[in-house]
């Protein structure tokens, strides 16, 4: 239970859902609770007080975590007013009608946007109090290229005439990939479909669908429901495809709308649009004896990829002396290297390096850590990768709340729009700040924090969320490998100065034997072309094999002999 002390924090949270005079249909009030201070278990406590019917909305259902909130709820009620319900309770009709019956019904995101798109309406049926955890994202992305275009082309023509919009859309993909304008601006530009010629096209479409509902045709339905939102709601050309969205996917709300989130007051997307109204909250957590170290260097994807002893430069600056444990955060496709990094460093096994040291280390990833408490006893977290998605997500960010609020899209310079730039700084700093909160859940001031990135604004967004912390910014040395565009330059190098030797070496060769003489020292061409290393010399000499059989030279031990 929460203690009397930090309810009081949470005044604002019980009075929106015992005061009915503070309920609103028209958007969701947004709560934004620092991240550990126990704002979801406090709700949970709300609910199995209040006597509403309550929907209530998490993150993740793995590792029974929508049981546990159920088992919590109900123990705090005194009986059981709260259930879960998944994906599997769809299709069990005895059981589906049980749990549409309970007070409190615990159900995942996933399952919210079935909601948001039309489906499983009775879960909402006599529901007064809607709580969702976390940032509802409801963006479907769809992307049509070549493959799309060739599947509208094969297997869609024996529903009706799609050869005209598949030929038209292909001239698009061509005319964009090849648009020298647009490429030298880095540009995403939108394509607006709303012509007379593409309302037609959007005319078959519609009737195809219709008559492919009826035969049960579902892949043909997922293909034609993509070019159908392409045609109705336009869409950004990118990278070689057009992007939009799933304009079908809206905000399901009921009477009392609230949304739990940390990163509420920082996050852009709530303030895009007017569906959102955050209710900032106080700071109160004691961060004044915590510590964050920032060690600036580039950690996007490609850059990350490069470094050949990242880790083992941060390993260097962490003190293992009386640490309780230690997360390390970077992608999802990098777990398995940093866990080989750290055993690299250490040259022992995993396992065996957190007996030695009385440590418990743990790697993470970004995208699975939010709300998760498994961490919470360790102090120690170091962040080794910026957490950013395809640039691609946060212009559907951008365009699904222009979509929402009316207003038209643009093209947009890649890095430069500035909406979409702090849609995404502000969703980077806040994946690292809930990466950062994993940590000394219930002492912040025990917390050490150590973050590679070379972006201020999304650090100062984070230090802004913990007041007071002691933070040190300091400059870090990788070594690196070579890139690939490196790489290209330096092998166009060596083969022109290679090509230039061999000319040379040939020239050397006709003059001495012209000269009248009987062979030529191999170690006099070599100092005479300038050649260091004995094997890159003979290497050049494999490729001189023709050259010396056509001018009857003899590649005999130290010499080259003339016949």
């Amino acid at each position: 239970m929460i203690s009397t002390a930090r309810k009081e924090i949470f005044k604002d949270l019980r009075q929106q859902i015992f005061d009915k005079s503070k309920w609103k249909r028209d958007h969701f009030s947004v709560y934004n609770y620092e991240a550990g201070l126990g704002k979801s278990m406090y709700a949970q406590e709300l609910m199995a007080e209040s006597s509403e019917r309550i929907l209530y909305v998490q993150r993740f259902s793995k590792n029974n975590a929508l049981e546990v909130t159920v088992n919590r709820i109900n123990k705090i009620a005194g009986e059981n007013v709260a259930v879960a319900y998944t994906g599997e309770d769809t299709r069990k009709k005895r059981i589906r009608k049980k749990k549409l019956e309970a007070r409190v019904l615990c159900i995942t995101h996933k399952m919210y946007i079935q909601i948001c798109r039309g489906n499983h309406q009775d879960l909402l049926s006599n529901r007064k109090i809607l709580i969702i955890d976390e940032y509802p994202d409801l963006i479907e992305q769809i992307k049509i290229g070549k493959k799309e275009i060739g599947q509208l082309f094969i297997d869609i023509f024996h529903y009706g005439n799609t050869d005209g919009l598949a030929l038209r859309l292909r001239e698009l993909l061509h005319k964009y990939s090849h648009d020298s304008e647009m490429i030298l601006k880095k540009e995403m530009k939108f394509v607006d479909f709303s012509d007379l010629a593409f309302r037609k096209y959007a005319e078959t479409i519609n009737q195809i669908i219709d008559e492919v509902v009826q035969k049960g045709k579902g892949e043909d339905y997922e293909l034609l429901f993509k070019f159908q939102q392409l045609l109705k709601k336009g869409a950004y050309f990118y990278h070689g495809s057009f992007h939009t969205i799933d304009s079908t996917i809206k905000f399901s709300m009921l009477e009392c709308n609230i949304i739990l989130d940390a990163n509420g007051g920082f996050d852009y997307r709530y303030n895009l649009s007017k569906k959102f109204k955050v209710i900032h909250q106080e700071k109160y957590l004691d961060y004044s004896q915590a510590e964050l170290y920032h060690y600036e260097l580039n950690t996007s994807k490609r850059s990350i990829l490069s470094y050949l002893n990242l880790t083992e430069t941060i390993l260097k600056k962490i003190n293992f002396s009386e640490c309780k444990g230690i997360l390390f955060v970077t992608e999802k496709e990098q777990v398995e290297n940093v866990k080989m990094e750290i055993e690299g460093y250490f040259d022992e096994n995993f396992e065996d390096i957190q007996t030695r040291l009385s440590v418990n280390l743990s790697v993470g990833y970004f995208g699975a850590l939010t709300g998760i408490n498994d961490f919470r006893l360790y102090d120690k977290v170091v962040i080794l990768k910026t957490p950013n998605f395809n640039y691609e997500t946060y212009v559907m960010n951008n365009f699904i709340y222009n979509s929402f609020e009316g207003i038209p899209n643009e093209n947009i310079p890649i890095f430069e729009n500035k909406a979409v730039e702090t849609i995404r700084l502000s969703t980077v700093a806040g994946e690292i700040y809930q990466a950062i909160r994993r940590i000394a859940r219930d002492s912040p001031g025990e917390a050490q924090i150590h973050i590679v990135n070379d972006n201020q604004e999304i650090i100062n967004t984070i230090l802004e969320q913990m007041p007071c912390i002691q933070y040190s910014k300091h400059q870090i040395h990788v070594l690196k490998s070579k890139n690939d565009r490196e790489r290209q330059q330096e092998h166009h190098s060596k083969k022109k100065l290679n090509e230039k030797r061999l000319e040379e070496a040939k020239k050397l060769i006709i003059e001495a034997q012209q000269s009248g003489k009987l062979f030529i020292k191999k170690k006099d061409i070599r100092s005479m072309l300038g050649i260091n290393q004995s094997p890159n010399f003979t290497l050049l000499l494999n490729e001189l094999s023709s050259f010396l059989h056509d001018k009857k030279v003899i590649n005999e031990g130290q010499k080259l002999i003339f016949r």
